[in-house]
Formats: structure tokens, sequence, C-alpha cells
């Protein structure tokens, strides 16, 4: 009959991997300071960590994509600012440039509006 035997355990030689693992000396702080006597594992503190890195992380991307809203918004009045200004300007500009009122201009600095047509000058080539 088969007997149960324990199995052998196999020892990692410390010298050739050094691992410094930080999380258990932590968790052992933090049970002391809140003592709690050994209620919060090194694992449980890994997942609380990963999740506050994760939460770290999700806050930061929001805060920049805010940021990044408040700047779109703030280029948008700009803009409409600037057509407004732009349509503005083009429309007195086209209003200047009729010719009614570009005779108008004229004849308020003393230009007269020329009464016989110009004159076409034609040659023959030779």
């Amino acid at each position: 009959m088969s007997q149960n035997r324990p199995r052998r355990r196999v020892e990692q030689d410390s010298s050739k991997s050094f691992s410094f693992n930080l999380i258990d000396p932590m968790a052992k702080w933090v049970n002391r300071k809140l003592e709690i006597d050994e209620r919060l594992s090194p694992t449980t503190l890994r997942k609380v960590l990963w999740v506050g890195l994760l939460v770290t992380i999700y806050i930061y991307f929001q805060h920049n994509f805010d940021g990044l809203i408040r700047k779109l918004d703030r280029a948008e009045k700009l803009l409409n600012e600037q057509r407004a200004s732009f349509i503005s300007h083009k429309s007195k500009y086209l209003f200047a440039s009729k010719q009614s009122e570009v005779e108008r201009k004229l004849e308020e600095r003393g230009f007269e509006k020329n009464a016989q047509p110009p004159i076409k000058i034609a040659f023959e080539k030779p």
C-alpha cells in the first residue's frame, strides 16, 4: 500500500536572485499604525495599492480631458468672435467698393463724372 509522504521543499538560492519586496514591510507597518493585528495581508495591500493606482490614473486623465474641453470652448468662442468681425469688415468693404459709393466719395474730393465715353484708339498693323 502506498503511503502519503510530504513533498520535498525546493529551496531557492537567495544569493542568485535579489528581490526587493516592499509590500510585506508596508503591510506590517500599516497593521502596526492602524492597530488591526495582522488583518491586512500583503496580497490585500497589493490589491488596494493597484486599485489606488488605477484611480489616480483615471483622475489624471479626467482632469486633462476637462482641461482640453475648456480650451476647446475658449477657442470656439474666439473663432465665433473673429468670424463675426470678419463678416462685419467684409460687408463694410463690399458696401464701400460699390460703384455708386466710389463715385460719391470721388465727388466729395472734387472729381467730376465724365460726360463723354472713353475714346477707343485703333491702329492697323503694317
